[in-house]
């Protein structure tokens, strides 16, 4: 596509189908591959409006009602493509087009038709020279219940809604040449061009520590503190994992090798803002005060600022809302009003690595993948304590993903047991891919993060970890979800720095070896 606007029937033309393609993934495991284009695409997402080779962005959206159906904390009939999906994407799009970059949108709707009166309504609120195509009826067909066994000689077969959000995969391969990045999320999350910029400078970070592992001889990257460079003991001197991880849970300024580099990969965090309703139930005196873990884990007060208290973070980078407020979102967020409820601090880690990145946040990952970090819950006194991993309630779902055309090439190729992309016909998806998998296996959470060789980490630098706060704008969790895992971001934030705190202790206490 164009920045030129086309008609649908125009567009219908031009779909290729993946057989038609004449592009072939990578499939070379030569590591010099690995994310060649992040360098090139931060620089051209940096330059000005006016440049000449812009960046060329995909943004694909999965839909799956027209109008909500009353379930899950929605209200029946409320227009949910007009004030819930619409804004957010017209929030993205116009972010990026606003700093010149070319994009174009794609939507996955789980509905018959998309009525020319509701098409017209998105390409009006949608920035000139933004490209647009639909695929209707998008929900594909299975057999229910039949995994492991034929089906039934009388079953018909029926939709499998929650695959719908798999269709952006084959949307990805067929679309991966003509762009430079790509951005695929359910349709109520706000993704804007600050959060991929933080996500390609992060990258890029990662990018550049991966160059300087290729360059060691000893093909590992060490942490420089100051004007010292003591390591602490080796890995096979210290905590003996009790799961199927191969370090342990004392990992804290370790030297990080080419095949670890090559996991790390930029998390994000989804949030909502409390409603300002008299009667919710997390605005009651004390519920949000007094969270999982809050004894155990009490937030630093190095979160928050020495003259009022307030966060450090600010809300308006993933939830600014003006007045009037569209769907449901909340006008003028403030920080104490911004919740989480995807992990928690038992299920997090830190870890220093070297600069550019310093310290981040471990976000939970299967053991296996796991390159390493000092685990919330580790103390010297019970060093066999069961760490969480691959846990529905703390993986931290993020409700999509970004990446590069390189990144994903290394999602299939490599990172993710049976790859990422369709046809999906190996060993590992048993025969089909749409009976054993949620929706959120699909959307980019449970699979890239529970599956896949990839470990998410959060920069913990204030005006970088607001930048992996992304807004879930349907505002519905915090009335369903239970209240038990509702926790300010805010205090999240604290509490990691807590861990941070502890983790220089135990080096200094421990190893001898002075951190900052």
């Amino acid at each position: 596509m164009t920045a030129k606007r086309i008609t649908p029937e125009q567009q219908l033309q031009r779909r290729r189908r993946l057989s038609e393609s004449p592009y072939t993934l990578l499939t070379s495991t030569d590591d010099h591959h690995w994310t060649w284009d992040i360098p090139s695409i931060l620089s051209r997402a940096k330059k000005s409006s006016s440049s000449t080779q812009p960046l060329r962005v995909l943004l694909i959206t999965t839909s799956l009602v027209e109008y909500d159906k009353g379930t899950r904390g929605t209200t029946h009939g409320f227009d949910r493509l007009k004030h819930v999906m619409l804004p957010p994407l017209v929030d993205s799009v116009t972010s990026m087009t606003s700093r010149g970059w070319q994009v174009d949108v794609y939507l996955i709707l789980g509905y018959k038709v998309l009525a020319p009166h509701r098409r017209q309504l998105i390409i009006d609120a949608l920035p000139p020279g933004v490209g647009l195509e639909v695929w209707e009826d998008a929900i594909p067909l299975h057999y229910k219940n039949s995994f492991n066994k034929d089906p039934k000689p009388d079953q018909a077969i029926s939709n499998g809604d929650h695959a719908l959000s798999r269709q952006h995969r084959y949307v990805l391969r067929d679309k991966l040449q003509f762009y430079d990045f790509f951005v695929g999320f359910e349709d109520d999350m706000r993704i804007t061009a600050d959060h991929v910029l933080e996500f390609l400078e992060l990258s890029n970070d990662i990018h550049q520590l991966y160059g300087e592992a290729l360059s060691s001889s000893s093909g590992q990257v060490v942490v420089n503190n100051g004007s010292s460079t003591q390591l602490p003991p080796p890995l096979a001197n210290r905590h003996k994992p009790n799961d199927g991880a191969s370090v342990g849970n004392d990992v804290i300024n370790d030297p990080i090798s080419v095949e670890h580099i090559q996991r790390l990969f930029p998390g994000l965090l989804r949030v909502e803002v409390l409603d300002r309703k008299s009667d919710h139930p997390l605005r009651k005196m004390g519920v949000l005060d007094n969270h999982r873990f809050m004894k155990e884990h009490p937030p630093s007060p190095n979160a928050f600022t020495a003259k009022d208290g307030q966060s450090l973070l600010d809300p308006t980078i993933c939830c600014g809302e003006n007045d009037p407020p569209r769907g449901k979102m909340t006008v003028h967020p403030k920080m104490e009003e911004v919740v989480m409820w995807e992990t928690n601090i038992h299920a997090t880690g830190v870890r220093k690595y070297p600069d550019p990145i310093g310290w981040v946040a471990a976000m939970p990952v299967e053991d296996r993948a796991d390159v390493g970090s000092f685990w919330s819950g580790y103390t010297k006194e019970q060093p066999h304590l069961k760490r969480p991993r691959r846990l529905d309630e703390t993986i931290g779902n993020q409700a999509g993903f970004m990446a590069s055309r390189s990144q994903i090439e290394y999602f299939h190729s490599k990172a993710c047991p049976g790859g990422f992309l369709p046809p999906f016909d190996s060993k590992h998806w048993k025969g089909d891919s749409l009976q054993r998998h949620s929706v959120e296996f699909w959307s980019g959470g449970f699979q890239l993060f529970g599956q896949c060789y990839l470990n998410r980490i959060l920069p913990l630098e204030p005006r970088r970890f607001e930048k992996h706060l992304i807004y879930h704008v349907s505002n519905n969790k915090q009335r369903t979800a239970p209240a038990k895992k509702m926790i300010r971001v805010g205090d999240f934030y604290g509490q990691i720095l807590t861990v941070k705190e502890r983790a220089i202790k135990f080096a200094k206490e421990m190893w001898s070896i002075e951190l900052t």
